[in-house]
């Protein structure tokens, strides 16, 4: 399974309450489709450099999560058919996938330069 981040940005005349649902169910539909959601951060109202559909800001969410690779085509087609989505952008995750390496860099033993003797 890859990691993926995907960002959506929602229509800031949604209450908090909707935003909410909205954000519940995109996550529901990367469970319901064997994906794991890793950590979620919502960014919160954001000024557009341009405005889109007539509006001067969003309310924007990343998501990072685990799944197969027809996941993210079924979070697109969602966000599509979506009319509160404004925009939205699902790719692989760089940060993700350079954690463990750095980790296991961070465990391997100093060379004998380092160590006095």
């Amino acid at each position: 399974m890859r990691v993926y981040e995907t960002i959506f940005v929602l229509d800031p005349s949604l209450d908090d309450r909707s935003i909410q649902k909205e954000i519940e169910k995109v996550e529901e539909l990367i469970t319901s489709h064997q994906g794991k959601i890793i950590r979620t951060e919502k960014w919160g109202l954001k000024k557009f450099a341009y405005p889109i559909q007539k509006k001067l800001q969003g309310y924007y969410t990343l998501i990072y999560f685990e799944g197969a690779g027809d996941l993210p085509s079924m979070l697109e087609r969602s966000y599509k058919l979506n009319e509160s989505c404004l925009r939205y952008l699902t790719v692989v995750s760089e940060e993700e996938r350079k954690k463990p390496e750095v980790e296991e860099k961070k465990g391997e033993p100093k060379s004998d330069a380092s160590v006095s003797k």
